[in-house]
């Protein structure tokens, strides 16, 4: 298996924290899945729950080049 790409990226919590505050579940319901949403809902600490799942998705767009929006 060849490596298509490679990607990383890093989410500061505090930027997280204050898009919630804006614009309340917004990201979350764009960025997590059925399943995701379900964990979100009860986390213990939702808001790290919800950047590390944006940093893992945003990495791999970036690794398949097609970027979050597009892919």
């Amino acid at each position: 298996m060849a490596i298509l790409g490679l990607g990383t990226d890093i989410v500061e919590i505090a930027r997280i924290e204050a898009v919630i505050s804006r614009s309340g579940e917004r990201l979350a319901r764009r960025v997590l899945s059925d399943n995701e949403w379900a964990i979100w809902e009860t986390h213990q600490q939702p808001v790290r729950f919800l950047a590390k799942r944006f940093a893992v998705k945003e990495a791999a767009a970036k690794a398949f080049g097609t970027g979050i929006r597009n892919g």
